[in-house]
Order: C-alpha cells, then structure tokens, then sequence
C-alpha cells in the first residue's frame, strides 16, 4: 500500500488513470443500480401478475361452473328434458377437475387459502350430491320434493359460492399485499437510484476537482515560470513541491534558470541577470528618487596570466576575485561577472564617498593578498575599478553601463589598480585601450 501511494505521489500517468478511473466507477456503480432496481421492479410486478393468473384465475372459473351447475337442474325441473342431466355432468365433471387442480397447486401456500379450499370442496360435493338427488325424479314438473331439492340446491350452491368470494377476497387481499409491496420496492429503487445518481455526480465532480488542480495548477505554475523566464527574470523559481512529472518539469526549468541567472565558472550573476536587476533597480530608484553606483572592475593583465600560466589558473584568478568582491559587499548589492575578466556590482542607494569607500577596499582586499590556484601558483592580482552614479552621471541602464565602463578605462589608462570615478570630460576613445 505504501508502495502503490509513492507510486501515485510520483506518477502524473498514474493519478490520471486513477482518476479517470474513480470518475467512470460511479457511472458503472449507476448503471448496475439502475439494473438491479429494475429487476427488482419487474420481479415484483411479475410476482403480482403470477399472482393474478395462478390463483385469482382458478376461483373465478370454478365460481363460473358453481354457477353454470344451478342452470341444468332448473332446466330440468322447468322442462323436464332428461339431457339436462348429460349437461349437469358435464359441469360436475369440469368443476371437480377444477378443484382437484387447484387443491394440488403449490402457489396456495397460505394456511387460510388452503381452509377456504377445503371448506369450498366440501361445500361443493353437498351441493352436488343435492343436484344428483334432483335428476333422480323421474317427473319433476309440479313435484314438490323436486322444488325442495332444488331450493336445498340453490342454497348449497350459495354456500359454495360464499366460501369461493372469501377465497377470491383472500387472494384480491395478498394481491394487495403484492403490489403494495412492488410499490415500496419502486419507490425504494427511485430514492436509491436518486442517491446513487446525487452520490455518482458528487464523486465525479469531486475526482474532477482534484484531478484538474492537479495539473491545472502545476500548469500554471509552469507557465508562470516560463513567462518570467522569458522576461529575463532568472531568479525566479518554479515552486512545485512534487515528484511526478511536473515536479521534474520545474526542477529541470529551475535548473535552465539557474544557469542562465548565475555565471557557472565565478558562482556571481550572469550577464543577462545582471542587465536585468539593474533595470530593475534603476527603476525603483527613479520611483523613490534614490540614487544608486555602478561598479565596473576589471582583472589587471589576466592575459598575462592565461599566456603564463594557462587558462586553468587564469579561471581560479576569476574565481577567487568574485568570492572577494562578494566578501566585501553588502547582502543587497549585486556582483554580476560582465564577461571575460570584468565584473560589475550593482550600489543601491549608494552615492559617490560611500562607494569609493566600498570600491577601495575591494581594489585592496584583491591587491594585497596573493591567490594561489588549484596548481600551486601564486599570482598578485591587481584589479581596476571605474564608478558611475544615478541620476548624477546617467539617466539610463545603457547610458549608466558606459559611464562607468568609460571610468574603467580610464583606470586602465592612468596605470592600474586604481578606483576612477566617472568625469563628464572623461574621452570615449579610452574604450579601445583595454588590458
């Protein structure tokens, strides 16, 4: 169990099959609920109609032949034909097939039913043996022992009649029973199949709920990130604290950024994190009229060391000089490696004494200790520093970058290892003598 929870904790796949699966499981739990209750349905209405047919259908037939049993005798009597009697045994024969029928079926289970049979048939086989009585006189017409049998006959065959009607009723009352009972089970299965349609709409909205912020909100998240990406904002981070794919689709977009947002051979800001932060601080700036430096420092004579020593210890000067320069500044200054050997720190709300304080002890904190590289070497770097201020010296990042890269240059120029802060008459032409 465990397991299988790690494995929907890290398997996007997973959770879908898996919600997808939750969001059809309703569904199929509806359509067997709407099968059960309609077979319910129907073998209830089928057990009063078996009802109807098997029990109700047998007492109406045999009340018909009680009746039909009466017309031969008063035939008889009225006419005197000795056919009648053919005809009355014919519907003796009829009736008491009918009894015995109805004695040997199994659907009367009924303690009740089964005494109202039995007092019915015995009723029946009086009444019959009354009618015999009635066809053995041999000139019925005017007798009057014949009017007596037959008026003992017409109430014998009441009495079968009677006990028939409280058979028919008894029946009529457990067909009553039948369809009260079909009637609950209809609406029992209505109310069930409402609940499990209620309880399969909330399920379903429910796992789509959940399974849409699971990957709509990661897709958001990822799509943020992707725009600020896009705006240069490296130093964003697609929070996403998951392990399925997502998860690894932020890590992996979070690593480009880091990439892209650090210089990987220094550790300090890339290029294009520092144009961006730049711009972002010259902005606030000029929103809260604060004034803000720009450091531009460069490695004095690194080609010398590449050409002497080899670029190897030549990365382990740069490396050692950006973990200085990083050392030395405040916790929301910036230090950005420009390119090549030239690095850049970004002063907020810094003006021109407290970042010449600030860029001395940088230029000293490099010249006056030795860095040794990975191979044994020990190198004495000097670094050149120029400085330009906003809004003093420009109002623009492209305008602020070549102040102060003009104030570099002219370090370079006047000797090295030297902290030059930007002149209006300082001479563009000073670009072309870097080293």
């Amino acid at each position: 169990m465990t397991r299988f929870a790690e494995r929907i904790k890290t398997s996007l796949r997973l959770r879908m099959t898996l919600g997808m699966a939750i969001m059809l499981l309703p569904l199929v739990i509806l359509g067997a609920g709407s099968f059960l209750a309609s077979q319910s349905m129907v073998g209830a209405m089928e057990q009063v109609a078996r009802t109807e047919t098997d029990e109700l259908k047998p007492v109406i037939e045999i009340q018909k032949l009680i009746l039909q049993a009466a017309l031969p005798a008063k035939d008889y009597l009225l006419l005197g034909d000795p056919t009648e009697q053919v005809l009355f045994d014919f519907v003796v024969y009829e009736t008491d097939s009918k009894f015995k029928a109805i004695k040997a079926a199994r659907c009367y289970e009924e303690e009740k039913e089964r005494k109202l049979i039995d007092a019915a048939l015995s009723e029946w086989e009086k009444a019959r043996a009354v009618g015999s009585r009635i066809f053995a006189i041999a000139r019925p017409l005017g007798s009057r022992e014949a009017g007596r049998r037959m008026k003992a006959f017409d109430a014998q065959i009441g009495t079968v009649a009677e006990r028939l009607n409280r058979l028919y009723d008894e029946v009529q009352s457990e067909i009553a029973k039948q369809h009260s009972h079909a009637s609950r089970i209809q609406r029992t299965m209505t109310l069930l199949l409402i609940l499990v349609f209620a309880g399969a709409l909330l399920t379903t909205v429910i796992a789509g709920f959940l399974l849409s912020r699971s990957i709509i909100l990661p897709i958001r998240a990822l799509q943020d990130g992707v725009f600020r990406f896009g705006q240069g904002d490296n130093s964003f981070r697609v929070v996403l604290d998951r392990r399925d794919e997502f998860g690894q689709l932020a890590k992996t977009l979070n690593t480009m950024a880091e990439r892209l947002e650090y210089d990987s051979l220094t550790g300090v800001y890339s290029r294009s994190e520092f144009q961006r932060r730049l711009k972002n601080e010259l902005a606030r700036a000029l929103r809260y009229g604060h004034i803000l430096t720009l450091l531009m420092v460069d490695l004095d004579h690194l080609k010398y060391v590449n050409d002497t020593y080899g670029h190897t210890c030549g990365d382990d000067a740069l490396r050692a000089v950006a973990m200085r320069l990083i050392k030395e500044v405040r916790s929301f200054d910036s230090v950005a490696r420009h390119g090549g050997e030239e690095f850049a720190v970004i002063m907020p709300e810094t003006g021109t004494d407290g970042a010449r304080a600030v860029a001395e002890r940088l230029r000293d904190s490099v010249a006056s200790r030795p860095i040794t590289t990975e191979r044994g070497n020990v190198l004495n770097i000097t670094v050149s520093i120029g400085m330009a201020s906003f809004p003093e010296d420009a109002r623009s990042v492209d305008d602020l970058i070549a102040a102060a890269d003009l104030a570099l240059h002219a370090a370079k120029d006047r000797g090295r290892n030297r902290v030059v802060f930007y002149e209006p008459g300082l001479d563009p032409a000073l670009r072309d003598h870097r080293a």
